[in-house]
């Protein structure tokens, strides 16, 4: 259902966020997503699935199962996981953009 650069975006979204830099978070997004949404809501909303005193944020894995209407990566953690969902992407300029996710414990 969804490619292999999508899959690839969507992961480096999810390590980007772990790696608290909203801010190439955000660029990793569309157009029409990043006029809603600054690199500070990005981190808020990532924060309170994954706050600050997580630690460190490991395994970060794409979950493979082709019955997903969605891009499913888990964000492992030393007391619990939480996931990104990644269920749209746009193209732009060439480049595989997400158009649309949530965030939240799998």
């Amino acid at each position: 259902m969804f490619d292999q650069r999508q899959k690839t975006t969507a992961v480096l979204f999810a390590r980007k966020l772990a790696a608290r830099d909203y801010k190439a978070a955000l660029e990793l997004c569309s157009e029409e997503l990043k006029a809603g949404l600054s690199a500070r809501t990005l981190g808020e909303k990532f924060e309170a699935i994954v706050p600050l005193d997580w630690g460190g944020v490991d395994p970060i894995r794409l979950e493979e199962n082709n019955a997903f209407p969605f891009v499913y990566i888990t964000l492992g953690g030393d007391v619990f996981s939480e996931a990104i969902i990644v269920h749209s992407f746009a193209t732009e300029k060439g480049q595989t953009k997400i158009a649309g996710f949530e965030l939240e414990r799998p």
